[in-house]
């Protein structure tokens, strides 16, 4: 018996100077409505609203949780997911730190499977 097992991983990881200004053709491949997750530290900087726009201008509805925290906290989790699930999104994009890919990952998890955190 195996205990190793991958639910779901990202389908693309975008990394490296300039790959801000691909993500709108990426994200378009999935669908039109983005969940975002970031910090606000990052979410108040130029570079998250070009961000913004260009997934605008590639009519991407988006919502941007910026309340990431260090190191995940469980609860966080429940928060920014709460905030999602009206808006059913059909992506779910990760923008900053590894914080900020954590929390998407755990909402891109939840979103489309169900359940609570600390299952």
């Amino acid at each position: 018996m195996t205990l190793f097992a991958a639910a779901r991983l990202p389908r693309e990881i975008l990394f490296g100077k300039g790959q801000r200004h691909v993500l709108p053709a990426v994200a378009a491949k999935f669908g039109r409505r983005a969940f975002v997750c970031t910090d606000e530290r990052f979410a108040a900087t130029s570079q998250f609203a070009e961000i913004l726009a260009g997934l605008h201008n590639a009519a991407i509805e988006t919502l941007v949780y910026d309340r990431t925290l260090p190191d995940v906290p469980r609860d966080s989790v429940a928060a920014c997911i709460a905030q999602a699930e009206d808006f059913k999104p059909d992506m779910v994009i990760g923008i900053g730190g590894g914080s900020c890919l954590d929390m998407a990952k755990c909402a891109a998890l939840l979103l489309s499977h169900g359940g609570r955190p600390q299952d």
